[in-house]
């Protein structure tokens, strides 16, 4: 008998389990333990920081895409489309200036009131990680997590949960800069998944991965380098 043309998907669960379990526990230790002995001993140079993107590119985007290839056809979208899908023009403006927004807001109203300023600490050594984290964040919890258990922009409820592990991965960052608490009782992580609800809409509306990856830059850009 010849194999039906449309296969069902495996269950993916056990496999995204294990992967998580690993993959935060990794993440935690490198955040809180090993990451700041590592600056301590080299400083916040240039080379350190661009050998710490690209030990995140190593922990992060690698892994997730190999699982994705590994797992394809149980993908809603395949590892070459979510490079070459085209994007009509009219939606890249709508999300560019939707994530400006909702980045740049509290920003515009400091800038009617004269207080907007750059941030005087802000420099290629100390920020090259924003080339890094739009591709490795997005790369697992769009690409990958994300992926493997959403079918399209109405799926809520893999939508909902891909926002909550996306606010875990911040907490050990929380964590080792004293600010968990602030983060909670301030509603700051209110923002984190409003973000990751967006992000996940587009990815899915438009099989893209590109142009989450461009927003996410656009959007921690416009945070680091605008102060009120």
């Amino acid at each position: 008998m010849s194999e039906p043309a449309v296969r069902e998907r495996r269950n993916l669960l056990p496999v995204l389990t294990v992967y998580s379990v690993i993959f935060y526990g990794i993440w935690a230790v490198w955040a809180l333990l090993i990451r700041p002995a590592y600056r301590n001993a080299f400083g916040e140079t240039l080379l350190p920081e661009l050998c710490s993107s690209a030990v995140k590119v190593l922990i992060w985007a690698v892994p997730a895409l190999l699982l994705v290839k590994r797992f394809e056809p149980e993908m809603t979208v395949g590892l070459r489309q979510m490079f070459t899908q085209k994007v009509p023009l009219k939606w890249i403006l709508f999300w560019t200036l939707l994530f400006a927004a909702i980045s740049g807001g509290e920003r515009l109203i400091a800038l009617l009131r004269g207080t907007l300023h750059i941030n005087p600490a802000f420099s290629i050594a100390s920020h090259q990680w924003l080339l890094i984290v739009g591709i490795t964040e997005e790369a697992v919890f769009r690409g990958w997590l994300l992926n493997a258990t959403a079918k399209n922009e109405k799926d809520w409820k893999p939508i909902a949960v891909n926002a909550v592990m996306f606010l875990c991965i911040h907490f050990p960052g929380w964590i080792k800069k004293g600010m968990f608490v602030s983060a909670f009782t301030g509603f700051g992580f209110v923002s984190i998944m409003l973000f990751s609800v967006l992000a996940s809409v587009c990815f899915l509306k438009h099989k893209n991965l590109l142009l989450p990856v461009f927003l996410h830059m656009l959007y921690d850009f416009i945070l680091e380098f605008w102060l009120v």
